[in-house]
C-alpha cells in the first residue's frame, strides 16, 4: 500500500512537471479540473459472516426488526439458560445474547438434541440466537448460520 502510494505521488509530480514544460494549463486551470472530478460512491456495507456483536438484547432486537423481523409485544426475560441476556416478542421469536462462544453453542447442541421432536429455527450469530420462523429471512441481512429443521411426523 505504501509503495502504491509513494507510486501515485511520483505520477502525480511528473504529470504537474509536463504540464508546466508544456505552457498548457496553469496551476488554478489544474485544480479547477481536479475539484470536478466525482468522488467514488462509498462502499456499501458487508454483513460479517458470523453477524455483527451486539452488547444487549435490546440492540440485537432492533437489528432484527430492522432486518425485517416481526417483534410485537417485546419483553426482555433473561431466563434463557445460559444466555447473559434474553427476549420475546410476544409469542413469537426468542432474542439471545451470550458471554461466551462455548455458552452459544451449549444451547446449540441442546436444541439439536430436539429438533426431530419440536423442529428448530435458529439463526445463530457471533455471540447471539434468534430463534424463529423468520430465520431464513432475516439471515441475509443480520448474517450468521442458519439451523433449521421440521420435526419428525410420528
Amino acid at each position: 500500500m505504501k509503495h502504491a502510494m509513494s507510486l501515485l505521488a511520483a505520477l502525480a509530480l511528473g504529470a504537474t512537471a509536463l504540464s508546466g514544460c508544456s505552457g498548457g494549463a496553469t496551476a488554478s486551470q489544474s485544480q479547477q479540473v481536479s475539484a470536478k472530478a466525482t468522488p467514488s460512491p462509498s462502499p456499501t456495507k458487508t454483513v460479517p459472516v458470523n453477524g455483527e456483536h451486539y452488547s444487549s438484547v435490546q440492540s440485537l432486537k432492533e437489528a432484527f426488526v430492522l432486518a425485517g423481523g416481526v417483534c410485537s409485544g417485546y419483553t426482555q426475560t433473561d431466563n434463557v439458560t445460559l444466555a447473559a441476556q434474553s427476549g420475546t416478542c410476544g409469542k413469537g421469536a426468542v432474542l439471545t445474547i451470550y458471554s461466551s462462544v462455548s455458552d452459544r453453542d451449549g444451547v446449540v447442541a441442546n436444541m439439536k438434541q430436539f429438533a426431530d421432536i419440536v423442529g428448530m429455527n435458529l439463526l445463530v450469530g457471533e455471540n447471539w440466537i434468534i430463534n424463529d420462523a423468520s430465520v431464513a429471512t432475516v439471515q441475509p441481512k443480520l448474517g450468521g448460520t442458519l439451523f433449521t429443521r421440521q420435526p419428525k411426523k410420528s
